[in-house]
């Protein structure tokens, strides 16, 4: 199945969870859902309760999986594959690189999650928007299993190398944490204010972490985005002719324990969390440079409009330029500090403000990535952020 076909398959899952929102009608039900190329997520939150007057309240059940092709870039010893900025020399580190250009540093992951938890509102927002100031706690449980191992995965011994969820993990955490939400979007798609987060996720190695693959971790993650409106064509139709605005979005990642899976390394943590250093570096190679520290930058200018056909189909050009950090001390293999940049330009189209179909060109400013001779695009679901 090819890309394109893949991108048609999700805007048609998204317009049929929107229609499903529709039919709910007056029912106290919130729906979420996060699809990828071979699976989803779906979020169904009941709305009914009022813990605190005047306060939402919303209980959330999210369940999902699928089969996705996922990265490892490192070596048999723990070395990282991949091109970043030392910062212990100063210079670009080069090596070690793949060793051999048709190795595939790709494993296929089936996998199931399940997530149960409570969004409390405790400051309200004017005009009847989400509560401006909200904490969450939620249990997340997980089941991955690691088939069809690429070279480099399957090369990876255990000792003195420590990765005991090569073959996959059962996995369970807690996450408890606040968030101040205070962005809105126009009529015309445009976002403007300031999001902020902060979280701690726990899954200790008694919360039958040792059932399938080994977890023993504390994830603590904090996440901002700001966004700017910069101009607007036509601001009093009721379509988008044409605006601009700007967008910045960073997150710092750290993360401690005996034993820290793959799925921990390899991403950002918090409500929503996201591929990195590779991949929210976008450009660089996903999954690649994971590490016990992680923090990233994005910088984003959007262009919008003219609306197509409804005023909530809106096309967009968005040119931006990202840049992070990683840091592995303490996780397997040799310790390293590194920085990472890229800069590009994307096309997107936004659906009813649920979804955006993103292609993304790209140019790494610091070294290159395992295949440089790949033509750098990205196709993504969504804007970054």
């Amino acid at each position: 199945m090819t890309r394109n076909v893949r991108a048609a398959l999700a805007a048609a899952l998204f317009l049929a969870i929107a229609a499903t929102s529709l039919v709910a009608g007056d029912l106290p039900l919130a729906f979420d859902v996060s699809p990828y190329f071979w699976g989803a997520d779906l979020g169904v939150g009941y709305t009914g309760l009022e813990l605190l007057e005047g306060r939402q309240t919303t209980v959330w059940l999210w369940a999902g999986g699928g089969w996705e092709k996922k990265p490892f870039y490192r070596l048999a010893n723990g070395t990282m594959v991949g091109d970043y900025l030392d910062l212990a020399t100063g210079s670009l580190s080069t090596a070690p690189s793949l060793p051999d250009p048709t190795a595939d540093p790709f494993y296929q992951r089936a996998e199931a999650k399940w997530q149960l938890g409570i969004v409390q509102g405790f400051v309200a927002a004017p005009e009847d928007r989400p509560d401006l100031v909200v904490g969450f706690l939620y249990y997340r449980g997980r089941y991955d299993a690691h088939l069809q191992q690429g070279a480099l995965i399957a090369d990876t011994p255990i000792p003195p190398y420590e990765f005991p969820d090569r073959d996959g993990i059962f996995q369970n955490s807690l996450l408890v944490g606040g968030a101040y939400q205070n962005v809105v979007r126009n009529v015309h798609t445009v976002k403007s204010g300031i999001e902020a987060e902060a979280s701690a996720e726990w899954g200790p190695s008694f919360f039958f972490n040792t059932v399938k693959g080994e977890a023993d971790f504390l994830r603590l993650n904090a996440t901002a985005r700001f966004f700017l409106p910069i101009w607007d064509a036509a601001p009093d139709r009721d379509r988008n002719l044409f605006s601009v605005y700007a967008g910045d979005f960073v997150s710092v990642d750290w993360v401690t324990g005996d034993t820290v899976p793959l799925n921990i390394r390899q991403t950002f943590g918090g409500q929503s969390p996201r591929t990195g250093l590779g991949g929210a570096v976008r450009g660089v190679d996903s999954g690649s440079l994971d590490g016990y520290f992680k923090t990233v930058n994005n910088l984003e200018v959007r262009v919008l409009g003219p609306a197509l056909f409804l005023p909530a189909i809106v096309p967009g050009l968005v040119a931006y330029v990202d840049a992070g950090i990683f840091g592995s001390a303490g996780s397997p293999g040799p310790a390293a500090w590194g920085f990472v940049a890229t800069t590009g330009a994307g096309l997107f189209v936004d659906f009813f403000g649920f979804a955006q179909i993103t292609v993304y060109l790209y140019e790494r400013l610091v070294g290159e990535n395992a295949d440089a001779d790949a033509f750098p695009y990205i196709l993504d679901f969504t804007l970054k952020f």
